[in-house]
């Protein structure tokens, strides 16, 4: 299966925002429940329809994250280095997952999925603090979350159409660390997706 990727990138819409902190008249509700820029808000309840249209249905288990479940999120899923985590020269051994916060070097805690830093100047930040990403599950048999990524039939049709809509994944590296395959993003920035909703 191939994962599709695409560079992230920001519309213009939010130059000036403050991610984790976006006005109200910037977000929108969407099928799945939760917040998103209203901006991708449409091409994502199309994909949400198209989804289930085939069967499948998305639930979200992620949506827009602000500042502060940044920060709480971040505390609970990183640490400190500890002196196990350093090599014989002193450097951080390979294959952490680390991330800079408060000036700091932070290692990704064992069983723990990846986040991104939480940033003060809200400048960065996690891109569902801009409200472009959305961590997903699907809806079982019985109508009991399940994870996306190990449900085939879902994941396949989320890797052939989620980019019509403009959603891709962070990586296309299914062994890389940093893969989540729960989490789609909007990359389209200003452009629009093949499926524009006309």
């Amino acid at each position: 299966m191939q994962y599709p990727y695409k560079k992230l990138v920001v519309p213009s819409a939010l130059t000036g925002e403050i991610n984790g902190r976006l006005k109200k008249t910037l977000l929108a509700s969407v099928k799945t429940g939760g917040l998103m820029w209203k901006g991708c808000a449409k091409h994502f309840d199309a994909m949400y329809d198209a989804a289930k249209a085939a069967g499948i249905t998305l639930r979200n288990i992620g949506d827009y994250r602000s500042f502060d479940q940044q920060v709480t999120m971040f505390n609970d899923r990183y640490r400190l280095p500890l002196p196990a985590d350093y090599d014989k020269k002193g450097n951080l051994k390979a294959g952490l997952v680390t991330r800079t916060y408060e000036g700091k070097t932070w290692v990704l805690k064992k069983g723990k999925a990846p986040s991104a830093a939480p940033d003060p100047t809200g400048k960065k930040g996690s891109n569902h603090g801009w409200g472009l990403a959305m961590d997903l599950a699907v809806e079982d048999k019985k109508g009991q979350i399940a994870s996306l990524g190990g449900d085939k039939k879902a994941m396949a049709w989320m890797c052939e159409n989620a980019p019509l809509y403009g959603f891709y994944l962070q990586t296309s590296d299914g062994k890389s660390p940093e893969f989540e395959a729960w989490h789609w993003q909007y990359a389209e920035g200003d452009s629009k997706p093949p499926y524009s909703g006309q």
